[in-house]
């Protein structure tokens, strides 16, 4: 079978340009939107948390990870929504008779969901979280303490991977970028897994499953170590390294993986479809 009917560059671009043009404003709207709620959110919570801000060392780290991991949620609802024409039989009917492989479809909206637009919510984080610290205002707090927001240092990435000043281990960055791309390719498989509110059913879905990897996990450990008993998890850790552990091990894996399995779901399921 010839290449072209998997890829062709022409057929690719002219994909992208109509997507681009069909919801050029709703992109806008949902970048400016998603900047807004960012901004608010962050000053009202750092607000909330002056005190801690000012006299607790290393809090600024924390209360910065708190606003990202919020962020990122907002993030998997842009992601979570991809190919928002299989929610409807008529739009799904035409997108899927749209001139364009399979693995173009999914390409243009692995592009715009996810390569192109988390550096761009990233960006949009790191400018609403600074903009949300320099609105902060010194002011006396309970009557005695003064808060002074000139010895709270503005928003770094380095905040997420480092405690205090000291960053975290390689294994730790690894498990949080690869963890947050297999989150995102798990969200973006979902949109074409189901056909209407995927990203609920995928959520849905989602705590089920953990539910029950946590219940099957208990009663192993039920099984395996008679002295557990009730609802008890107990695991038992090794060493895979010198620096690495069984448990640390699995999490590594667990994130490196995954997104590779979640992306061919994504291109089989909407080429399922289309059959």
């Amino acid at each position: 079978m010839s290449l072209n009917n998997y890829f062709s560059l022409k057929r690719f671009s002219l994909l992208l340009k109509q997507d681009l043009l069909i919801n050029k404003t709703k992109y806008i709207l949902t970048i400016l939107g998603l900047g807004l709620v960012t901004y608010l959110l962050s000053y009202w919570f750092l607000s909330m948390n002056k005190w801690n801000l000012n006299y607790h060392e290393g809090a600024i780290n924390a209360f910065y990870t708190v606003c990202f991991m919020f962020f990122m949620i907002g993030v998997g609802v842009v992601i979570g929504t991809a190919f928002p024409d299989l929610n409807d039989k008529i739009k799904t009917a035409n997108y899927l008779l749209s001139p364009g492989s399979t693995f173009e479809k999914i390409l243009a909206q692995f592009l715009l969901r996810i390569a192109l637009f988390i550096p761009i919510a990233l960006g949009i984080f790191w400018i609403a979280i600074r903009l949300a610290k320099a609105s902060l205002i010194p002011e006396i707090l309970n009557g005695t303490r003064f808060f002074d927001p000139s010895v709270v240092p503005y928003f770094e990435f380095r905040h997420l991977i480092s405690v205090g000043d000291k960053l975290w281990d390689m294994w730790q960055i690894l498990f949080l970028i690869f963890g947050f791309f297999s989150y995102g390719t798990y969200l973006f498989a979902g949109a074409t897994f189901f056909k209407r509110y995927a990203l609920i059913k995928t959520v849905v879905v989602s705590g089920i499953l953990f539910g029950c990897c946590i219940l099957f996990s208990m009663l192993l450990s039920n099984i395996f170590y008679p002295e557990i008993t009730g609802f008890k998890l107990k695991l038992e850790t090794f060493h895979v390294t010198q620096s690495l552990d069984s448990t640390k091990c699995f999490l590594l894996y667990l994130s490196l993986i995954p997104w590779i399995f979640f992306l061919g779901i994504a291109y089989f399921k909407l080429k399922e479809k289309e059959v």
